[in-house]
């Protein structure tokens, strides 16, 4: 994973929106089944919110290892677990492709948003599968950004869709990979598997706003508006359109957008 390219890079207008997750609505397909005294372990945990909630959802026995390959994430993750004084989690630098970790070492992983950035997303699966334990359970949730819904069109929002898609393709990854997850948990050998969708929507004017306002500024200042870039895929004057396009959208009467999100949960052997 450290030669991985992460589309979104870690600018502040990318980790603040991040921040903003939680285990309720990042990972409520899962929490059912994850009970005191599991432990599990979260990869590609980012600044580490969802981690801290799931920490608390196993409480009081249970326990969390978050783990990243960026370590200016994992810092931001280890200062917001000091400040929220949560004591079974803990954050390393570590790659999921070797985690380190001994085998039968987890009762539970999960992932939220990151095989979609991976170049050998069913690798990073088989190395979940081997740090399980027998009858362990992996949860993975990822965007199909293919089957965005957007109103009303506009063609620099069109082009957006084109740019995030051919700058993850380039890096390695799939903006659409929700519609293979199945495939990919099969791939990796992960039985009785347990596939649901869900949906993030924007229509309300909160919520045009945060989504709006947050990618018209991460067109031009995360990496996936400098790799957009540097891969021939747009310029600058291109990018300031997008950018502009997002800001003119929020305000846009009957303005709307959803896209599907994938969530399978997998059980080891």
């Amino acid at each position: 994973m450290n030669s991985e390219k992460y589309t979104h890079g870690h600018h502040r207008s990318v980790t603040r929106a991040h921040s903003i997750r939680r285990a309720s609505d990042s990972a409520s397909f899962v929490l059912p089944r994850l009970k005191s005294p599991m432990r599990l372990l979260d990869f590609g945990c980012g600044p580490g919110t969802i981690t801290i909630d799931l920490a608390e959802h196993l409480l009081p026995n249970g326990s969390v290892v978050g783990i990243d390959n960026s370590s200016t994430v994992i810092d931001q993750a280890r200062v917001r677990l000091d400040q929220k004084g949560t004591q079974n989690v803990s954050f390393e630098v570590r790659s999921i492709y070797e985690t380190g970790y001994g085998a039968k070492t987890f009762d539970a992983v999960y992932a939220h948003q990151v095989l979609q950035h991976l170049s050998e997303p069913v690798m990073a699966l088989s190395e979940a599968k081997r740090v399980l334990k027998p009858r362990g359970i992996c949860a993975v949730r990822e965007v199909d950004w293919g089957a965005s819904a957007l109103w009303p069109p506009d063609e620099r929002l069109l082009a957006f869709l084109d740019v995030y898609s051919r700058v993850a393709a380039c890096n390695g990854g799939n903006a659409s990979a929700g519609r293979q997850l199945k495939e990919w948990f099969m791939q990796a050998e992960f039985s009785d598997l347990e596939v649901t969708t869900s949906n993030w929507s924007f229509s309300d004017q909160n919520g045009l706003k945060w989504w709006g306002e947050q990618w018209s500024e991460r067109i031009l200042h995360s990496e996936l508006g400098k790799r957009a870039i540097d891969y021939g895929i747009s310029t600058n004057h291109d990018l300031e359109e997008i950018s502009q396009g997002w800001l003119d959208w929020v305000n846009t009467p009957g303005a709307f957008f959803a896209f599907i999100q994938v969530e399978v949960i997998g059980v080891s052997g």
